[in-house]
């Protein structure tokens, strides 16, 4: 395991938390988080980097983690995957209030002024599961890869308002902790219907490839079941072609209208 380090903006007061953030370990340079809290297992340890090298988002694309500038963290948790990014998309939608309106869009990206400033990832090996989060804190549109300045944006970017890596990492982990339990609990079907009010995607006109219909409902995993002219369809995990508004009468109107990424 690598050297844990002191970093002054990363540096708070533990948590008041019963599982989440008992331990917390601070890295200054990692491959990945997620590597590390699922080799070194530990119930509710979470593993902080200023930088990840490989830092990792869904269906294996990378999450731009440069030092100095965002969250880059994973828990450690003795539990299944399941309800994990449900529990984590909320946490950090709640943890930023008042300061700023994060939307949860589907499946598990948190947007603000409509750009993306927070993504998770869960994976599971061996009765461990890793919940990792990335938050753009302070980037600046050159922070970013080219490829990415049109979707990407930052907290700072998006409110003009000065945020504290350390206080809002503590406060992330209070209430993450707080999703984590009550999945624990066996109230999975509580945190599992907030995220489904978050996403609001019911009624909505959705296209992926030569999919295209209406979202009627999203099942107990987090899929979209969409009504299409050939029946209902289940969309898994994935980006989404384009998301229409309720009600939509002009779909491909609208869709010729609508901002890159939104």
């Amino acid at each position: 395991m690598p050297e844990t380090v002191l970093i002054p903006e990363l540096t708070f007061a533990p948590p008041e938390t019963a599982v989440v953030g008992r331990v917390i370990r601070v890295y200054d340079r990692v491959d990945s988080t997620n590597n590390l809290a699922l080799a070194h297992p530990e119930h509710g340890t979470v593993f902080v980097a200023d930088q990840q090298e490989a830092g990792r988002g869904r269906q294996g694309s990378r999450w731009h983690s440069a030092p100095g500038l965002g969250l880059w963290f994973s828990v450690s948790l003795r539990m299944p995957p399941r309800g994990l990014t449900f529990a984590a998309a909320l946490a950090v939608r709640d943890a930023v209030l008042p300061r700023a309106a994060l939307r949860v869009k589907w499946p598990n990206d948190l947007l603000c002024g409509g750009r993306k400033v927070c993504g998770n990832l869960v994976e599971h090996r061996g009765g461990w599961s890793a919940l990792g989060i990335g938050v753009n804190v302070a980037h600046e549109a050159g922070d970013f890869p080219p490829e990415l300045r049109d979707k990407a944006g930052s907290l700072v970017s998006a409110t003009g308002l000065p945020w504290h890596r350390g206080a809002l990492l503590r406060d992330i982990l209070t209430v993450l902790d707080r999703y984590v339990l009550r999945i624990q609990e066996g109230r999975y079907g509580a945190v599992r219907a907030a995220w489904v009010r978050a996403c609001d995607m019911i009624g909505r006109e959705v296209r992926r490839g030569g999919i295209h219909g209406r979202v009627s409902g999203i099942d107990e995993d987090g899929a979209l079941l969409v009504r299409t002219a050939r029946g209902i369809c289940r969309l898994e995990t994935g980006e989404l072609d384009s998301c229409g508004p309720r009600g939509a009468r002009d779909y491909e109107a609208w869709r010729r209208t609508r901002r890159p990424g939104a």
